[in-house]
């Protein structure tokens, strides 16, 4: 999801902070000086990617190694198969991680 923001209005280092205090339960950590990383298992979660004028954040992958072995999956399994246990298993579990972090920067921030 894309959310409008100021231009550098939000400082990834706060917003990592922010969002520990908010959700003790999930494991939160950058993954390089735009991206943040909210894992709620190690299959699933969101990544949040901060820019100058938007914030995007996306239920996916938060490990590597979790979205390495999809992609091996749908090299070794074709395309079909994978994809329909992506959607049965995680699609659902990400996409409500990804909409409580929008919630709660879209609260935070006095984001529309």
């Amino acid at each position: 999801m894309k959310i409008d923001i100021q231009e550098n209005s939000i400082n990834i280092i706060a917003l990592k902070v922010k969002l520990a205090e908010k959700f003790p339960q999930y494991k939160i950590s950058l993954r390089n000086k735009m991206l943040i990383n909210v894992a709620k298992t190690n299959t699933v979660g969101c990544v949040v990617m901060v820019h100058k004028n938007k914030l995007i954040v996306n239920g996916n992958f938060p490990t590597m190694g979790a979205s390495i072995a999809f992609s091996v999956f749908l090299v070794l399994l074709g395309i079909i198969i994978p994809l329909i246990i992506y959607f049965a298993v995680f699609h659902k579990k990400m996409k409500e991680v990804e909409k409580e972090v929008v919630d709660f920067v879209k609260k935070e921030y006095n984001l529309a």
